[in-house]
């Protein structure tokens, strides 16, 4: 792949599109610098922290000085940082295990993890009208949802349900009976889940994740490098930050949320903005079983070093969604600050010669 294996190819392109960070990822609505100084900012970004900017308006480094910016890592998908990563963090040759959903699912099934009642997959060169009709004739299913097996970002995502005697499938954008429903790529199926009622106060409609991101340290111990937690905005049954959901960090030593919460573009709440309800402070629910969730799924795949799973909490505990072999950066950094401020993390990056530039390297000494 030209990004693995050229990325000084990869940086001319991305200089390339730093015209489209400036006009299309700032928000200038909010911003208060001007024009001039933030394409200096972007320059700065770009040539001496060596990646592309496109964390500058999610993690709103205008209000921030540049000496901040030097604690934050910047996309796992830009050139440099996925050079490194990929050498033995992230091994390309290991993402089957979680970029297949069918896979996945298998994988851990056997290790007994909480997880969605499962349902098997449906195949759009298979009956899969009647498969759906067959799943819906034991009476405690009310709802399940149909994910691409090698869907991600919450794209393609659908929802079957029972209305009175048919059933509908619900897309992103259209309600279809399911006589007239086409399947157009192969799918997992899954029972919706009944999240924990004080999780559904900010959104009932999606299923309100939390987002835990782990590293296999070099001395073979599991740290946790990042967590935050998404909420869905409106009538929007999925609660990812690039599907339009919102996300706020969470403050990992207690468990609880921090202030703000953030959508892609950089902007911030401090309540959700459908159901009001305020952020900060809010205790999650079994959150130190849902931290132990993440670290036995790092225990299990030492081979991938850095994971990101995602566990909604129900009543009866923490339920494991997925894992993602590649977790954004910008994403947790926007939410919960940037990783390199924590040492550990830093010395633990340090290690793995995952750090791009003096300035991350210098940092703490």
């Amino acid at each position: 792949m030209l990004s693995e294996s050229h990325p000084y190819v990869r940086r001319i392109i991305r200089f390339c599109l730093l015209p489209y960070c400036f006009y299309k990822l700032v928000p200038w609505h909010e911003c208060k610098k001007s024009k001039l100084q933030v394409f200096q900012d972007l320059f700065y970004i770009f040539f001496k922290l060596k990646y592309y900017p496109d964390n500058y308006g999610p993690c709103r480094f205008w209000e921030k000085d540049r000496k901040e910016w030097h604690y934050y890592y910047g996309s796992s998908y830009n050139s440099y940082q996925r050079q490194r990563l990929r050498k033995l963090v992230q091994r390309f040759d290991y993402q089957i295990l979680f970029n297949d959903k069918e896979f996945w699912e298998q994988f851990c099934q056997g290790l007994e993890l909480p997880m969605p009642r499962y349902f098997g997959v449906i195949d759009p060169d298979a009956n899969y009208r009647k498969l759906i009709e067959d799943i819906f004739r034991d009476p405690t299913v009310k709802k399940v949802i149909l994910k691409p097996v090698q869907g991600h970002a919450g794209r393609g995502i659908m929802i079957a349900e029972r209305i009175s005697n048919s059933i509908e499938i619900k897309t992103s954008i259209n309600i279809y009976n399911l006589g007239n429903f086409k399947l157009r790529e192969k799918c997992i199926v899954q029972e919706v889940i009944e999240q924990h009622p004080a999780v559904a106060e900010f959104s009932s409609m999606s299923v309100n994740t939390i987002r835990l991101v782990t590293l296999w340290t070099i001395d073979d111990n599991i740290i946790l490098v990042s967590g935050s937690m998404r909420f869905g905005q409106g009538d929007s049954f999925v609660d990812n930050w690039s599907a339009g959901g919102i996300s706020v960090g969470i403050d990992t030593d207690k468990g609880v949320l921090k202030h703000y919460a953030y959508d892609k573009h950089g902007n911030r709440y401090s309540k959700h903005p459908v159901s009001g309800m305020i952020f900060e402070g809010f205790e999650i629910p079994e959150w130190e079983e849902a931290v132990k969730i993440a670290k036995r799924i790092q225990k299990v795949t030492p081979f991938y070093r850095l994971v990101g799973c995602d566990i909604a909490i129900t009543e009866a505990g923490p339920v494991l969604i997925e894992a993602n072999a590649n977790p954004d950066i910008v994403y947790q950094e926007q939410t919960s600050g940037p990783i390199l401020a924590d040492q550990r993390v830093h010395d633990e990056f340090n290690k793995y010669d995952l750090l791009i530039n003096n300035y991350q390297k210098l940092l703490f000494s």
